[in-house]
């Protein structure tokens, strides 16, 4: 282990090495902060803003309503290229069972897009789950249907039916929204907003995905939960979303979201910041204002307190790791000893 004095703000060490603490020796309002690193570097940073409504990537939708009264045996319903019949007697592929009242019938043909429940009794055994849509939310007269994949395209799929008593809410599904204009670009990392998660409708989760949800406050802080991995991963933002290599989100407004790299220096400076979402914009298409040589801050800044005005007091660093060199600046007037190997 090595010790050296000082009193002004300099470089201890370069290269590898470890922190193991520092004596406050005497002080006179005095400051330190530490550095891994060969100078006093600054964080590169970024402003995310926000000045009104985005347009959240949605998975498609649409609702198949019943008058309450059951349909009748030979009456269809198509969703895309498939034509599910209602039947009293199950006789082929696709056909769904009519049940004793309109609610049990659209619990079936439920179970039947699905591919769920009991084949055979509910739908004809050898139904497939359908291709491109899921029933989700059901009721005794609105059984509702969502894409199976998010964006424009699903906004095509056919929904028609023979039956009297029940209707679609159009001939196709609606509330599409592709993922084009839902994008947040940090450095590599690219973030999409969307009004509904994968996993939410039972599908495989996606990384990176950030919910939508009441407002562009909460959106912002459901951003800033998926880049630093905190909050509720599935709820907030989408499951297996990791933290932020390069960022950490700080301050956070109901309209402002500040990004700072994690490492000081001039290299931050390059990290890419873009978005493709309406009125929201960066303020520079990358970070700005790092300073100084690649490096991180091993501690912000202390204040010394009273007790350390006149006498020893040991501050421990526990053998903190440093890679690019050890760097202190000091504030105010103070005699430390720096311990380290």
């Amino acid at each position: 282990m090595k010790s050296k004095n000082i009193s002004e703000s300099g470089i201890i060490k370069r290269g590898i090495g470890k922190l193991k603490g520092l004596i406050i020796n005497s002080h006179s309002s005095g400051t330190v902060k530490i550095f891994d690193s060969v100078d006093a570097g600054v964080n590169a940073s970024g402003v995310l803003t926000s000045a009104g409504a985005c347009a959240p990537a949605e998975f498609a939708d649409q609702d198949l309503t019943s008058t309450g009264v059951n349909v009748t045996d030979g009456d269809t319903c198509t969703i895309g290229t498939t034509v599910y019949r209602f039947k009293n007697t199950l006789a082929a592929a696709y056909d769904v069972k009519i049940g004793a009242s309109a609610a049990i019938t659209l619990d079936n043909l439920k179970a039947a897009i699905n591919a769920t429940g009991t084949a055979g009794t509910e739908y004809f055994a050898g139904t497939l789950a359908h291709p491109t849509v899921i029933a989700t939310t059901n009721t005794d007269t609105v059984q509702t249907i969502r894409a199976k994949t998010i964006g424009t395209a699903a906004n095509s799929i056919a929904t028609t039916e023979t039956a009297a008593t029940l209707s679609w809410g159009a001939g196709t599904m609606a509330n599409g929204v592709a993922t084009t204009n839902a994008k947040i670009v940090i450095g590599t990392r690219t973030y999409i907003a969307t009004k509904t998660l994968h996993e939410s409708l039972g599908y495989e989760a996606v990384a990176d995905y950030v919910l939508w949800v009441t407002s562009e406050a909460v959106f912002l802080d459901n951003l800033k939960k998926a880049i630093n991995a905190s909050g509720t991963a599935g709820t907030e933002y989408s499951t297996g979303t990791l933290e932020n290599f390069d960022v950490v989100a700080t301050t956070n407004t109901n309209t402002q979201q500040t990004i700072v790299n994690k490492n000081v220096g001039t290299a931050g400076n390059a990290i890419a910041t873009t978005e493709t979402m309406a009125n929201y914009s960066w303020g520079a298409a990358t970070l700005e204002n790092g300073a100084g040589e690649t490096g991180k801050v091993i501690c912000n800044t202390i204040t010394f307190s009273a007790v350390a005005t006149t006498g020893e007091r040991y501050i421990p660093f526990y053998d903190t790791v440093f890679d690019n060199g050890l760097y202190i600046t000091i504030g105010g007037t103070a005699d430390l000893t720096i311990l380290y190997k």
